[in-house]
């Protein structure tokens, strides 16, 4: 169970610490080295060691501009979780279009259905209120370029990739795809007509690899149906967008839902959904390890970003969710034996208005770069940031109008207390903290009254003489002398007059 800390914040809490010195041999990657597979026995995520910085790997996904220079931006991080990052590339993004030798085709009624049976580039344009385009299954080295194409699909996705084909869609101009499947369809008795049901305007086939990009606008219309990007679910499948292309999405249900990874790392995203906004079941990574990264807009959703593992490396983005706005879990325990379940922020900016939580993880939040802004309600357990891992706080501005919900067996935010016990999961923050309370920690208390009474509840974060957070007496059962935290003591705060949830007023 979680227990909430009956204490909100009535102004914003603002927690700028310096990333503390790197520890040799970590890997944050998800995993030590020890529980990386040795060569040749599968592709697991890159790891190395920080010790020198962090120099990338051979085998480290392919960022974009000149990397010589590069500093990953968890790589000092002493006193994060693990951080898990996919690993996945794409070869469809290296795909080059060849104009010259394209075949042009032109949709209408009387020329509706295109299938793509051999590799080669493909400009497809026109109009049609009932057609659709199909890549066959195993097809490689496919360039789609849509260009000034409304396109309306009655049956099945507007746009599929089959299985284990490798497909580019470009969009130049003004393209419109509408998902108009009959949503009844995928519950039908008829097993034919259930197994056609795509439920999205654009289906990325189990072990696809598909690159969506170009610099014209793409309108995605799937209010009445279901989803309006779908990945499946095989390891092998990759779903990227990167390009200055706009993309406009509404959606009966999620906007884009990948059953594996998702890797947005560029392009203007403006996004309507029913359920969730942005969704992967694994890892979703948004922008670069650069910190730039793309420019997203949540008008309204249940969840905004969603995925086992969420990495926030670069970026700008505005969500309105009336749920969680940022979300890890691994809902069907799939995936927490091989990576750390988590909310990573590396670096953008990111503004969150939610009626739950603004970030709510099942397991940790790392924040070591990037600014983030959370506008949420603090009532019926729901709260700004509500976590069951541990929550660091390093390089980087974080603005919590809300509260925390936290598990209480877990580790904390860095304080500035010192003394015995008290080391993560059972008694103080991290990386330092338990024993004797600090003078100040890092959240408003007073007298020890946040949230225990000197120290006299095994296992919990109890307070200290002006309220440090960790702090307070012996932990419980203990685990050797904490360290000294880092962080600067912040203000206590006041009551929040007004814990409701307010949307962005400029959308």
């Amino acid at each position: 169970m979680k227990k909430a800390i009956l204490a909100v914040l009535s102004v914003a809490v603002l927690l700028a610490i310096m990333i503390v010195p790197a520890v040799a041999g970590k890997s944050w990657f998800g995993g030590t080295k020890e529980q990386q597979p040795e060569e040749g026995t599968g592709s697991p995520p890159p790891s190395w060691d920080t010790q020198d910085g962090g120099d990338l790997p051979e085998n480290t996904p392919e960022i974009p501009g000149d990397t010589e220079d590069i500093q990953l931006p968890w790589a000092d991080a002493e006193g994060a979780g693990e951080i898990s990052v996919s690993s996945m590339t794409s070869s469809a993004a290296s795909l080059t279009a060849n104009t010259g030798t394209a075949s042009v085709i032109t949709m209408n009624s009387s020329n509706s259905k295109v299938e793509i049976e051999k590799p080669g580039t493909y400009i497809i344009t026109g109009y049609c209120q009932n057609g659709n385009i199909k890549v066959k299954k195993g097809i490689p080295g496919v360039v789609l370029i849509l260009r000034d194409l409304t396109l309306t699909s009655t049956e099945g996705a507007a746009v599929s990739c089959g299985k284990q084909s490798v497909v580019k869609i470009v969009i130049e101009g003004n393209v419109t795809l509408c998902d108009a499947e009959d949503p009844d369809d995928e519950y039908s008795s008829d097993s034919e007509i259930a197994d056609a049901f795509d439920g999205a305007a654009i289906k990325v086939r189990d072990g696809a690899d598909v690159c969506i990009t170009g610099d014209g606008t793409l309108t995605i219309d799937a209010a009445s149906c279901k989803n309006g990007i779908k990945s499946g679910d095989d390891p092998s499948t990759v779903l990227v967008i990167d390009g200055d292309l706009t993309i406009n999405i509404s959606a009966d249900n999620d906007a884009i839902n990948a059953a594996y990874d998702l890797s947005i790392l560029s392009g203007t995203l403006n996004i309507t959904a029913g359920d969730d906004a942005i969704h992967a079941d694994r890892i979703l990574t948004v922008g670069s390890y650069t910190g730039e990264g793309p420019e997203i807009s949540i008008e309204r959703c249940t969840e905004g970003l969603e995925g086992a593992v969420v990495d926030l490396f670069g970026g700008k983005g505005t969500i309105n969710a009336t749920d969680d706005a940022l979300n890890a879990t691994d809902k069907n325990k799939v995936y927490s034996g091989e990576l750390t379940v988590a909310i990573n922020i590396t670096g953008g900016e990111w503004t969150i208005y939610s009626r739950g939580d603004g970030l709510d993880s099942n397991g940790d939040i790392n924040i070591t770069g990037g600014n983030t802004e959370i506008n949420s309600s603090y009532n019926g357990g729901e709260a700004g940031i509500d976590y069951e891992g541990s929550f660091y706080v390093a390089d980087g501005t974080l603005n919590n109008n809300g509260g925390i919900s936290f598990d209480s067996g877990t580790g904390g935010m860095p304080g500035n207390g010192m003394g015995p016990g008290g080391n993560r999961p059972d008694g103080g923050g991290s990386p330092g903290g338990g024993g004797q309370g600090g003078d100040g920690g890092n959240f408003p208390g007073d007298g020890g009254n946040f949230p225990g009474d000197s120290g006299n509840k095994p296992g919990e974060r109890p307070g200290g003489s002006g309220g440090g957070f960790p702090g307070g007496g012996p932990g419980n059962p203990g685990g050797g002398s904490g360290g000294p935290g880092g962080g600067q003591p912040v203000p206590p705060g006041g009551q929040n007059a007004d814990s409701g949830f307010s949307p962005d007023p400029d959308m």
